[in-house]
């Protein structure tokens, strides 16, 4: 059984699926108000047999004790396009599927641009640090230009007044975490635009496995 694993996807299955995240649109539950720093789009994989089946329902539902940002709220976002699905698959057959083992599993795949500017801070992790509800969860970076922060951590456990990360990086384009969502919380600091730049973005895919 995997716990956790830090790696990089091939260049060939990363590469094609990066221009998809200017195609995201605005993420609707987002609560902040002076300005919209998440772009997104969701959609749900069965894997089985060597197969990928790709699912209808779109919606993502999390209990509050699992999300205090938007816990108990049943968000339904615009799907990925099935081209981008199809590649995903492929990236995820080619990189992952063999760490888990080849078993039927359920995934979300997240696909999520988080932005920020000079006047406004992106939060990767609104919700802050937490666990998803899943077997595993998998962060996996596309791009970052322009920023400062971003830095992903996991946690064994949380205590008060303790700041010790079990592991913690910034994700260059390609690089991967993996890792146990019953064994770890994760967070990922919030980004800033670097000094002089008007803008800035992290383009990541964040994808839950529920073993079947």
């Amino acid at each position: 059984m995997i716990i956790f694993v830090k790696g990089i996807i091939k260049l060939k299955d990363i590469n094609p699926i990066k221009k998809s995240f200017n195609d995201l649109p605005e993420d609707q539950y987002i609560k902040f108000v002076n300005k919209n720093f998440r772009n997104r789009r969701f959609s749900r994989v069965i894997f089985s047999n060597n197969r990928f089946e790709s699912k209808k329902d779109t919606s993502f539902l999390q209990s509050s004790s699992q999300n205090r940002y938007l816990g108990g709220v049943n968000r339904k976002f615009y799907p990925i396009k099935p081209d981008v699905i199809k590649k995903m698959n492929k990236m995820v057959k080619n990189n992952i599927v063999f760490l888990i083992g080849n078993k039927k599993f359920e995934m979300g795949y997240h696909q999520i641009r988080i932005t920020c500017g000079k006047d406004y801070v992106g939060y990767p992790v609104p919700e802050g640090w937490h666990k998803d509800g899943f077997d595993y969860v998998a962060l996996i970076n596309f791009s970052s230009k322009n920023i400062q922060g971003g830095i992903s951590r996991i946690r064994d456990e949380i205590k008060q007044n303790e700041d010790v990360d079990s592991y913690s990086c910034f994700l260059n384009s390609g690089e991967f975490l993996l890792f146990s969502d019953k064994d770890f919380f994760h967070f990922t600091d919030p980004i800033i635009a670097n000094k002089n730049k008007t803008k800035g973005y992290r383009d990541t895919l964040v994808i839950t496995f529920k073993i079947l």
